[in-house]
C-alpha cells in the first residue's frame, strides 16, 4: 500500500484448508481470523472492509475480481504451501501493490528461525509474532496512515526486512485484554460458515502454560488468559441455536488444556444443559488439562454424554532424561493411576498419546512404554512420529545437532490439490533417526504404529486383542511378531505380501528432499485419479486388514498367538478361535451389507464385555454356551447404503479406504449384538478383579529390557526377539 486511501481499505483474511472429498466434512469455522476481523473492525471499521475465506477457490476468485489492499494468512504447517501459492497469484496479478501478511503459531520467536521464514517465503511482506489481533491491528494502522512510509519504524508484534535487516516490533499481544475482542459469533462474522455447516470452534482460554519443545504452543512468551465467562455462555447459546437442526455437526473446544481455568467446570455444565435443552451438540471434542487434577474430573463429569473421547493423557514419553530434555513436567505415576482408576469407575474411555523420536527414546524404551500403557488399561493408545514444524524449539538448528536428528519428508495427510494445473501439497519433516535410534528402529515402530492404530483407534478384532491381553501376552510384542513373519513357507502368501507391502510403503513415503517428494506425490496423484499415494498408511492398511484380507487374517492371528504364547492350553486356544470367529462376523461387508451377521455361538456376553470397555477379563462375562444375533439398525443400514451408492464407482482399494476415513467414527461397530438369549453363569461368589501394573520409570534407561519392563515389575520370559517354535 502506498498513500492513504480515499476509500475503505479492502482486507482479506484467509484461514485456508484443502477441501476434498475426505476433508469437506471436517472443516472448522475460521475462528482465528474471526477474532482478528472483529478486533480490527472495532478499531478501524470506518476505514476498512474485511472479508474472510476458508476455501482457496473462493479466495482466488475474489482476488482476481478485485485487487485487495491487504491479505492476511493464518500460517500453519498444514497450509503454508497453499498460502504461498495464493501469494504467487497475488504477485502475478498486482505485483507489490498488495500487502501480504503471515501470522500464526508457526512463526518462531527465535530470530535465526525468523530470518529463515523470509528466505523461505520471500514474497511475504510481514510476519506477525504471537497472537494475531494486536499485531495485525498495528499493521493496519501503519498501512492506513503510511504515506509510503510503512517500513520506516517497527510495528508491534511484527517482523519485516528493511535494508537487509530484520526489524522487530514490541511484543504487546500477551498484554491484550481478551475482553476487548468482540465475539465473531455474536457480531455475526461467522454466520456464513455456520450456514455451510462448518464445525464450530469455541474458545474460552488462550495459550498454553507449558513449554514442550515439540509443540508450536510451547513458546516462552505464552501467558494463560481467559475470555469473559458471560461472553462464552452467550457464544454457546448462539452456536447451539444455529445448529439445533444439525446434530451431526461436532462442536470443537479450541482448548489446549480444558479444565485448567476455574471457570471451565461451569462452562462444561452450562454447555451440557444447553445441549439437553436444544438438542445440540451431541458430542464435543476437546483436550483436557495435561495435569489431570480435580478440575479435569469436574469438566468430564459435567459434559457427561457429550464427551465421546473420554479422558486423554498426553503422556508422549516417560523417559526420565527425555522428559527433562523437552522441558516437560510429566504426569506422575500417581496421577496417571488415579486418572485411569477414576475413568474406569465412571465408565469413561481413557486415551494416551505417545511420540517416538524424542530425545533419549530408543526402540526398546518405546516398546516398553507401549507395553506398560497397555498394562495400565488405556482404552486407546496413539503413537505419533516426531516431526519438526516451523515454530518449535526442537526444529532449531542447535537442537537438531544436539540430538543428531536425521529427517526425511513425507506427504501430509490429505493436504494436497491440483490448482489450475499446479500441484500444491503440504509435508511433514519426520525424524527418522537420531543418536538414539536408527532407520530400522523407525520402521519397526512404524509397524507397531499401524497395529496400535488399527486395534485401538479402529475396531480391528478388538475382542480378540483384549482376550490376548488378558492372557498376559504383551500386545506390543504380539504386534511386532505379526509385522515380522519368519519362516516364509509357514505363512499364507497373502499375509506375507501384506506385510511386505506395508514395509515398502513406509519406506517409499519418505523422501530425502522436497523436490523428490513433490515429484512422486504429483505422479501418483495423476495416476490414481486424485489420490496421492503413498500417504495415509495407517487408515489405508487398516482398511485392508479390516475388509480386504479376509482369506488369511483369522488363521494368522491364531497362529501368531500360539507361537508367542506357548503357555496357553488347548481350551484357551479354542476360546481364542471362537472370539476370532465373532470378530470376523462383526465386520460388515460394505459391498454386500447383508452378507454377514446372523447368529454365532459364544461362551461369553459380548455386549457386557464391551460396555465394561474391556476393563475386566473375559472370564468375568462367562455364560452357558449359547448364541448371539448380529443385526444392523435401520438407521445404520440407510447410512451405509447412502455411502455405497455415492462411492460405488471406486475400486475396492479406494472404496474401503474412503469408508474408514469418512464413516465416522471408525470405532463404532455397525452390528448390534443381541445377547438376550444367553444365560449367565455369574453369581455373587464370582468377583471380577482388575489389576494394573504401576507405570514403572527406571532410574537408568539401560535397565529396560527388550520388552521395556524393569526387572522389578515383570516376571515374563517372553522376549521380543525370541522366536518360539510353532505348536505341533
Amino acid at each position: 500500500m502506498g498513500a492513504p486511501l480515499d476509500r475503505k481499505a479492502q482486507i482479506l483474511l484467509a484461514d485456508l484448508f484443502y477441501v476434498n472429498y475426505l476433508t469437506k466434512n471436517r472443516l472448522c469455522v475460521p475462528l482465528n481470523i474471526g477474532y482478528i476481523s472483529s478486533y480490527v473492525d472495532k478499531l478501524y471499521g470506518q476505514d476498512v472492509e474485511i472479508s474472510m475465506y476458508k476455501d482457496v477457490e473462493l479466495l482466488l476468485k475474489r482476488i482476481k475480481d478485485q485487487q485487495p489492499d491487504i491479505v492476511g494468512f493464518s500460517f500453519y504447517y498444514w497450509n503454508q504451501n497453499l498460502n504461498n501459492y495464493v501469494v504467487q497469484q497475488i504477485r502475478n496479478l498486482y505485483g507489490s501493490d498488495v500487502l501480504v501478511v503471515f501470522g500464526g503459531p508457526s512463526v518462531d520467536s527465535d530470530e535465526a528461525e525468523q530470518l529463515k521464514l523470509f528466505n523461505k517465503f520471500p514474497e511475504v511482506d510481514i510476519f506477525v509474532e504471537g497472537e494475531g489481533e494486536a499485531g495485525f491491528a498495528a499493521i493496519v494502522n501503519s498501512a492506513l496512515g503510511s504515506e509510503g512510509k510503512l517500513y520506516e519504524s517497527p510495528i508491534d508484534c511484527s517482523l519485516f526486512i528493511a535494508d537487509g535487516q530484520l526489524v522487530k516490533g514490541e511484543y504487546t499481544s500477551i498484554n491484550l485484554d481478551l475482553s476487548s475482542i468482540p465475539s465473531p459469533y455474536l457480531n455475526g462474522s461467522l454466520d456464513e460458515f455456520l450456514v455451510a455447516e462448518y464445525m464450530p470452534l469455541l474458545q474460552a482460554t488462550r495459550t498454553c502454560p507449558y513449554q514442550c519443545t515439540f509443540c508450536v504452543e510451547g513458546k516462552e512468551r505464552s501467558r494463560l488468559r481467559a475470555f469473559p465467562l458471560e461472553q462464552v455462555k452467550k457464544e454457546i447459546d448462539y452456536i447451539c441455536e444455529w445448529n439445533r437442526d444439525r446434530p451431526h455437526v461436532v462442536l470443537n473446544l479450541a482448548e489446549l488444556n480444558f479444565g485448567i481455568q476455574r471457570q471451565d467446570p461451569e462452562i462444561a455444565e452450562y454447555l451440557r444443559k444447553v445441549a439437553d435443552t436444544v438438542g445440540y451438540p451431541r458430542s464435543v471434542y476437546f483436550y483436557q488439562d495435561k495435569k489431570f487434577r480435580e478440575s479435569g474430573k469436574q469438566v468430564i463429569s459435567a459434559l457427561g454424554h457429550l464427551n465421546k473421547d473420554g479422558l486423554i493423557f498426553s503422556l508422549q514419553t516417560d523417559h526420565p532424561e527425555g522428559v527433562l530434555a523437552i522441558k516437560r513436567k510429566n504426569l506422575s505415576n500417581e496421577m496417571i493411576q488415579d486418572g485411569i482408576s477414576w475413568a474406569k469407575v465412571n465408565q469413561v474411555p481413557v486415551t494416551t498419546e505417545l511420540i517416538f523420536g524424542l530425545p533419549y527414546e530408543t526402540y526398546d524404551t518405546m516398546v516398553g512404554l507401549l507395553n506398560r500403557c497397555v498394562a495400565l488399561g488405556f482404552d486407546s493408545i496413539m503413537v505419533h512420529n516426531l516431526f519438526l514444524m516451523e515454530g518449535i524449539e526442537l526444529a532449531r538448528e542447535p537442537e537438531m545437532e544436539r540430538w543428531g536428528f536425521h529427517t526425511d519428508y513425507r506427504l501430509l495427510g490429505n493436504n494436497y490439490a491440483m490448482l489450475d494445473g499446479t500441484f500444491v501439497y503440504e509435508y511433514e519433516r519426520v525424524v527418522t533417526a537420531s543418536d538414539y535410534f536408527n532407520v530400522d528402529d523407525f520402521l519397526n515402530i512404524r509397524c507397531l504404529n499401524l497395529m496400535f492404530f488399527s486395534v485401538f483407534q479402529g475396531s480391528f478384532f478388538k475382542y480378540f486383542f483384549h482376550y490376548v491381553k488378558s492372557k498376559d501376552v504383551l500386545l506390543a510384542s504380539f504386534f511386532q511378531e505379526f509385522m515380522n513373519p519368519f519362516e516364509a513357507e509357514y505363512w499364507p502368501e497373502g499375509y506375507l505380501q501384506f506385510v511386505e507391502e506395508f514395509r515398502a510403503a513406509a519406506v517409499e513415503e519418505l523422501h530425502p528432499d522436497l523436490a523428490s517428494l513433490a515429484a512422486a506425490a504429483e505422479q501418483t496423484y495423476i495416476a490414481n485419479n486424485g489420490v496421492a499415494e503413498p500417504v495415509r498408511l495407517n487408515p489405508y492398511f487398516y482398511s485392508r486388514l479390516m475388509y480386504r484380507e479376509r482369506d488369511w487374517i483369522e488363521s494368522v492371528l491364531l497362529r501368531v498367538l500360539e507361537n508367542i504364547a506357548p503357555h496357553l492350553d488347548d481350551a484357551e486356544i479354542a476360546e481364542a478361535r471362537n472370539i476370532l470367529e465373532l470378530c470376523g462376523r462383526l465386520v460388515v461387508d460394505l459391498r454386500d451389507i447383508k452378507a454377514c451377521g446372523g447368529e454365532i455361538v459364544v461362551e461369553f456376553d459380548p455386549n457386557a464385555w464391551r460396555e465394561d470397555k474391556f476393563h475386566q477379563p473375559k472370564q468375568s462375562f462367562a455364560t452357558y454356551e449359547g448364541s448371539v444375533s448380529l443385526s444392523i439398525s435401520d438407521e445404520r443400514v440407510e447410512m451405509l447404503k447412502s455411502f455405497c451408492e455415492k462411492e460405488t464407482h471406486l475400486e475396492d482399494r479406494e472404496f474401503y479406504f474412503v469408508a474408514v476415513e469418512t464413516l465416522f467414527p471408525r470405532t463404532v461397530l455397525f452390528y448390534d449384538i443381541d445377547s438376550s438369549e444367553l444365560e449367565s453363569l455369574m453369581d455373587e461368589n464370582i468377583e471380577a478383579t482388575v489389576t494394573s501394573r504401576p507405570l514403572a520409570v527406571p532410574e537408568e534407561p539401560s535397565t529396560i529390557d527388550a520388552l521395556g519392563s524393569t526387572p522389578e515389575s515383570s516376571e515374563t520370559e517372553v522376549v521380543l526377539t525370541h522366536r518360539v517354535s510353532k505348536r505341533t
